[in-house]
């Protein structure tokens, strides 16, 4: 029975130390890119993205999140995702 949690053990603590050994890069939400479908006001609030390829992508903006302009509904916008949500939304400019 004591080898059995012994091998336990061993299994979990390894499982722990291949985690903490990932690059936060294998961690990281790629960003979403596409046009602004609509937008509500104020924080927090929601931006409804549609990405080219037609899906749909609800953003949740909190205080925490870096807004770089006033966006409105046709706008070309670049989101940056963390683990905790939307991290910043930038206007792309010449984008069409």
């Amino acid at each position: 029975m004591s080898r059995i949690i012994g091998r336990m053990l061993s299994g979990l603590i390894l499982l722990a130390m291949t985690m903490v050994s990932l690059p936060n890069s294998a961690l990281a939400v790629p960003p979403v890119q596409g046009e602004v479908v609509s937008i509500s006001a104020g924080v927090p609030g929601t931006m409804v993205v549609r990405d080219d390829k037609g899906q749909l992508h609800i953003l949740n903006l909190t205080q925490q999140t870096q807004l770089g302009a006033q966006f409105k509904p046709g706008d070309k916008v670049l989101a940056f995702m963390s683990p905790y949500g939307v991290s910043a939304v930038q206007l792309q400019v010449g984008v069409r």
